[in-house]
């Protein structure tokens, strides 16, 4: 009986796992950070980048308006108009579509020239040299010089490959091209997500599918040219086309961002934030994703020109919006993965969400609404898949009730920390809680119907620590 209990838990936790690889997570309200104003030099913010400061912001305009300065600004509150620093030129550029910023942790930005527009060299018949992108690295310490009004970057040019893909049907004579919004710097090299793609009609090179975002990693090789660009390597790709109506505003992606940590990668698009963690080294989707769509009341949706986004820190996004008085926004992580906000068994909001997009080293916030609520679980027990805090103030005890299966199943590896909470369970074959990892419980209560197995069940490390009850 044992065994089948255990099989159980395994079964309803890959089950979870694979239910819930795009967790919805309901509508988000972004908080207004300033406004560029109606005369502002920055009239299309497309690309954002957080300054060393840790405080200000970089952007650059899109083409819609080609200037070729950074420009450094200092958001505010509300919709008071946000303070330019600074204003850099780059030199012996052309901004042909500069789409996104992105920074690497050795003191640079990099300008993205990755989106539609057509370079420059132009075959009149179509797009210019269209297939060759490039990239502008600029350091920090040169922009931040008190002297500075214009700095010389170094610069990569890339393409895109005719290998690598899933359906492989490139011929030697194919192009492909591109048009991206979203970049980020890791681990040494560039990736790029598109927002779509064109190739050769006749045989859809590649194999694109409408409705997905693929990225690509471009190394950041030195010697490259027009005449011998970098070639991008394909990476893998993803489906952001959650629900079948979706327009294309809250599928195309129009920047990414990843935090200081490495732990998340965010995109947006103009009506949603996606998130993904628990991914392993530039595999980015092959973890847990979240998305919430963007709101100005918290019961409508919106889609709005979202072309930058930015990681403050770890926990707070940053957000801006093109054109003539364009916006700065933000949004905090927790709100969107770890906050607990209603007492059903799944959806936005939910525990059960909450703990599929937790990542290692978060703590589980409970709304205060909950407080001494009870939440219903009804489709087997919640899971965990990296280390994880459940936290509740003394005083103010949440109740987590289960009359199907057991509240919790703690597997092995995983450390969970619960504090403050009262488990129920109804069901007499099963135990309340299960932990084959490490588990602490400060000041929790098991309430546990029959006696046929315990109310916790524990092959793992177990510590228990202040008023501990099991009845």
């Amino acid at each position: 009986m044992l065994m089948h209990r255990l099989l159980f838990i395994s079964l309803l936790y890959l089950y979870w796992s694979g239910l819930h690889a795009q967790v919805y997570q309901g509508l988000q309200v972004p908080f207004n950070l300033g406004r560029f104003g109606n005369i502002s030099p920055i009239t299309q913010a497309s690309g954002l980048a957080i300054d060393p400061n840790g405080v200000s912001l970089w952007t650059h305009n899109d083409q819609g308006n080609p200037s070729t300065s950074l420009f450094k600004f200092l958001p505010t509150t509300g919709n008071q108009m946000v303070t330019i620093q600074k204003e850099v030129n780059i030199l012996n550029v052309i901004n042909h579509d500069w789409e996104d910023l992105a920074e690497d942790d050795f003191g640079n930005i990099y300008v993205c020239q990755i989106g539609k527009n057509c370079n420059e060299n132009s075959d009149p018949q179509e797009c210019p040299n269209r297939f060759i992108f490039k990239i502008h690295k600029v350091p920090l310490a040169t922009l931040n010089h008190p002297d500075s009004v214009s700095v010389t970057p170094q610069t990569y040019f890339f393409k895109y490959p005719l290998t690598g893909y899933d359906d492989n049907n490139c011929q030697s004579g194919d192009t492909v091209f591109v048009n991206s919004e979203a970049a980020i710097w890791y681990n040494g090299a560039i990736y790029v997500f598109t927002k779509n793609i064109w190739s050769k009609t006749t045989n859809n090179c590649g194999g694109w599918v409408n409705g997905y975002t693929y990225y690509f990693k471009i190394d950041l090789t030195e010697g490259s040219s027009m005449e011998n660009p970098i070639v991008a390597t394909y990476k893998g790709k993803i489906n952001l086309k959650a629900n079948p109506n979706d327009i294309a505003a809250e599928y195309q992606v129009t920047a990414a961002a990843i935090s200081p940590d490495v732990s998340t990668l965010a995109l947006t698009t103009y009506g949603r934030t996606w998130l993904f963690r628990h991914f392993t080294n530039d595999s980015f989707f092959g973890g847990t994703s979240m998305y919430v769509d963007y709101s100005t009341t918290g019961s409508d949706t919106i889609t709005r020109g979202y072309e930058g986004i930015e990681f403050k820190n770890n926990d707070y996004i940053h957000l801006c919006v093109d054109g003539v008085n364009g916006r700065i926004s933000g949004l905090l992580v927790d709100s969107i993965a770890l906050w607990i906000k209603q007492d059903g068994d799944t959806g936005p909001g939910s525990l059960r969400h909450a703990a599929l997009c937790a990542g290692n080293g978060d703590t589980l916030k409970f709304k205060s609404s909950l407080i001494l609520d009870t939440i219903h679980l009804s489709s087997g027990p919640v899971v965990f898949n990296d280390d994880v805090r459940v936290i509740q103030s003394a005083g103010q005890t949440v109740f987590i009730e289960s009359s199907t299966s057991p509240v919790f199943s703690i597997s092995a590896a995983v450390e969970i920390v619960f504090r403050h909470l009262h488990i129920l369970s109804g069901v007499p074959d099963q135990s309340a809680l299960i932990n084959d990892g490490i588990l602490y419980l400060e000041d929790v209560e098991i309430t546990h119907a029959g006696s046929q197995y315990p109310g916790l069940y524990n092959s793992g490390f177990l510590s228990l620590k202040g008023n501990c009850i099991l009845h």
